[in-house]
């Protein structure tokens, strides 16, 4: 049940700031530009409560060692929800620990999920073919694909929920 909350939480949260946005953001932390500044608290609100609703099941259904990289990856996207974007330098403190955090829950969710039901790694096939359409329809390339860090950390997102369901 946890999980349902969670996926529910983050596809409502990502709806709704496309819609205010009126795009897709660049990365789901992006988003949060889209927010009034009164309202950026909702942000770190909504990915701490996907890390606590999240951590029991994905931590339980990990063997071995790779408990640790669950419990690891749900850390860094608790250091991402607890250090918003903020328009600052890219060398600021606070991107990078931001974006550490990321690197770190990307990396050990899908090694969890890769050592454990390696099958749920192809849907990083997705990747590719999100970026052929968005050539076919934007004429952009690799370089100019606003949106490539959003869809890897849907993927991942995806992986991680589909995991934790079955």
């Amino acid at each position: 049940m946890n999980i349902i909350i969670a996926i529910t939480l983050l596809i409502a949260y990502t709806i709704v700031l496309c819609i205010i946005g009126k795009k897709i953001p660049n990365s789901l932390s992006a988003s949060v530009f889209t927010l009034p500044n009164k309202l950026k608290w909702i942000w770190t609100v909504v990915i701490i409560a996907i890390c606590f609703l999240c951590v029991p099941t994905f931590v339980d259904k990990c063997q071995g060692i790779t408990k640790y990289f669950a419990f690891a990856s749900i850390c860094g996207l608790a250091v991402v929800g607890g250090i918003p974007l903020v328009k600052m330098k890219d060398d600021s403190l606070q991107h990078i620990l931001h974006t550490c955090g990321a690197i770190i829950c990307a990396i050990c969710s899908q090694v969890a999920i890769g050592y454990n039901n390696p099958w749920l790694l192809f849907a990083w096939l997705a990747f590719p073919i999100i970026f052929g359409i968005y050539v076919k329809t934007t004429n952009c390339t690799w370089k100019t694909w606003r949106t490539k860090i959003f869809w890897a950390e849907m993927i991942c997102f995806i992986d991680t929920f589909i995991f934790c369901l079955i």
